[in-house]
């Protein structure tokens, strides 16, 4: 079977192994700022992959800083060294985030069909002229407000929602299934003070912390299929994360 007639699951699996083992090797080479990588053809037969799945993993590198790819020279590394972000393993970032949504209760459901703001067009990499459903919804954990989020999804998507699905917290799972499965996400945190709307869903005052997460998924192609902003009370949420260590003999341990 060709790499790229595999299965979605299994196809995702070889390209986090092959981007796992890049990484460890530009590391263990000790390479400079600046020095050339080996040719697609010569990586890709040394990853064992096809050179679609090679390119992805060189794309996930170059977005992360640590590669850049010169037209006509090749896959330099660049000049900020190996300093890229922590990275998590979508399938795990995905469990963690089903288990979370299954233990909440959601409140105060606000859907509208709106033109989305510059940065949601962004993140979702929307047309010219596309529309989205705007989701708003409180998260309520031991009837206590928990969390606030706006979900974000495509208008070519938005009917796949039904009224059962909105009062569920796990929206990601009826967009995405073979037609369109989900082959990246990004996750952002930050910090902020709760002005608005969100200071109000929060019973909060204007100016108290909050928690601020912004997720995105994309599907094969790159198309956007979810983007949420989420806001949680500080006194009632924290962010941890279990670190370990990855590519000893090519096994990971997730947590």
């Amino acid at each position: 079977m060709a790499m790229d007639e595999m299965p979605v699951g299994e196809r995702s699996s070889r390209s986090e192994e092959a981007y796992q083992r890049l990484r460890s090797r530009i590391r263990q080479d000790n390479l400079s700022p600046g020095d050339r990588l080996p040719g697609e053809p010569q990586l890709a037969g040394e990853l064992g992959v096809s050179r679609v799945t090679l390119r992805r993993v060189l794309d996930r590198l170059m977005a992360e800083g640590i590669v850049e790819r010169r037209a006509g020279a090749g896959t330099f590394l660049r000049d900020r060294g190996f300093n890229g972000p922590v990275i998590l393993d979508l399938a795990s970032l995905l469990g963690r985030m089903e288990d979370l949504s299954a233990g909440l209760q959601i409140e105060g459901i606000d859907v509208q069909d709106v033109v989305p703001p510059l940065p949601v067009f962004g993140a979702l990499r929307l047309r010219p002229g596309e529309s989205v459903r705007r989701i708003a919804r409180q998260r309520m954990r031991g009837g206590q407000i928990f969390a606030f989020g706006v979900d974000y999804v495509p208008r070519r998507l938005a009917d796949r929602l039904s009224e059962a699905d909105l009062a569920s917290d796990w929206l990601l799972g009826p967009l995405i299934g073979a037609d369109n499965p989900v082959e990246r996400g990004l996750q952002v945190a930050g910090a902020e003070a709760a002005q608005g709307e969100v200071a109000r869903m929060l019973g909060l005052a204007g100016g108290d912390p909050v928690l601020s997460i912004a997720r995105s998924f994309y599907d094969s192609i790159g198309r956007g299929v979810l983007h949420t902003q989420l806001f949680f009370r500080a006194d009632r949420f924290n962010l941890s994360f279990d670190a370990l260590r990855a590519g000893f003999g090519l096994r990971r341990v997730e947590a």
